[in-house]
């Protein structure tokens, strides 16, 4: 792998087995400004080891809570917790049909 830095110009080899290319992330939020409890850094808050936000029955997973792994596979799973959470969440609320006619 040949690196230059681009502030002095030099250029340096290393040698690696393998490279895994980071190219930056910043959630994508600004709908929920506002109406969402942030964390310090812009992610969103989700109750610990949930995907509960501080609004009852919003849950947020994915890219816009992770600020840790940042994977496709753990947004995956993330998204399938909130959708078990948001179910069970569904579950518990009483529903009130008008009766046909």
């Amino acid at each position: 792998l040949t690196l230059r830095n681009v502030v002095t110009g030099e250029v340096t080899r290393l040698k690696v087995d393998g490279v895994f290319v980071a190219i930056g992330h910043a959630p994508a939020v600004e709908l929920f400004v506002g109406k969402l409890k942030q964390k310090p850094n812009g992610y969103l808050w989700t109750a610990p080891d949930s995907t509960r936000t501080d609004v009852p029955g919003v849950f947020a997973a994915g890219d816009v809570t992770d600020d840790i792994y940042r994977q496709a596979v753990t947004a995956a799973g993330l998204g399938c917790m909130a959708a078990l959470e948001a179910e069970k969440y569904l579950a518990g609320i009483e529903v009130h049909r008008e009766a046909a006619e």
